[in-house]
């Protein structure tokens, strides 16, 4: 079964992409308590099993299971990754390139699920190179973090249009809230960190900014990390 999660105003309602199946079982060691076994088999082929006594400990743990393999993205704005650079576009196109190389290097590693904040500028480059890998890899999954249902009011027309593509394509869109707040990016930021174990960043050194931020806990938490702002000079 193909499922999706989707989080409104903090309430979760958890959903998966792929299949589980469980049975109920009397075990004679634990002196005839009903335990689960339970099994999930990822569209990867991976597969998780565990044997717990409520199906809320196994999602919990089958949970965990996937986010291991779970990256999130975080860098800048185009309008920042392309400062001093004699030619824009190029500049843009080298950035995808390898962001595309490191999300298809991260997939031959088992890794199969991207967040995408879906921010202007390196967000959305990450977002439609997953979807590009897709192509190759099939079984990831693309998952758009919202902070809110404006997000993309300010943007150019342009990148409206590609904004809605890319939500048009996900596997799963999660808004975090409906309305603006001085927060809302923040919690989009600890979302990703909170659901991921690896992060791609594009990040010039700058040290303030929200990309700073979330490299600087994702290295406080111990979240393996790469840095494609430096592929090129």
């Amino acid at each position: 079964m193909e499922t999706k999660t989707f989080i409104n105003n903090g309430a979760a309602e958890t959903k998966l992409f792929g299949e589980e199946t469980y049975i109920q079982c009397c075990l004679g060691a634990f002196r005839g308590e009903i335990y689960f076994d339970y099994k999930y088999r990822h569209t990867n082929g991976q597969e998780f099993t565990t044997l717990r006594r409520t199906l809320v400990q196994c999602r919990a743990e089958r949970d965990f299971w996937l986010r291991e393999k779970t990256v999130s993205f975080s860098g800048h704005r185009a309008e920042r990754m392309t400062r001093n650079s004699p030619d824009t576009q190029k500049r843009l196109t080298d950035i995808g390139f390898d962001t595309y190389t490191a999300i298809t290097e991260l997939c031959k590693r088992d890794y199969h699920t991207f967040l995408s904040g879906m921010a202007n500028g390196f967000d959305l480059i990450a977002a439609e190179e997953v979807l590009n890998a897709k192509k190759t890899f099939p079984y990831i999954q693309l998952k758009c973090v919202l902070p809110f249902k404006g997000q993309a009011d300010r943007y150019t027309q342009a990148d409206k249009q590609r904004y809605n593509a890319i939500l048009a394509q996900a596997d799963e869109v999660i808004l975090l809230q409906d309305e603006y707040s001085d927060r809302c990016f923040l919690r989009r930021n600890n979302y990703l960190l909170d659901n991921s174990a690896y992060l791609v960043v594009f990040y010039d050194s700058t040290p303030t900014g929200g990309t700073a931020y979330t490299l600087r806990h994702a290295i406080e938490r111990k979240i393996q990390f790469q840095n494609v702002c430096y592929n090129r000079k």
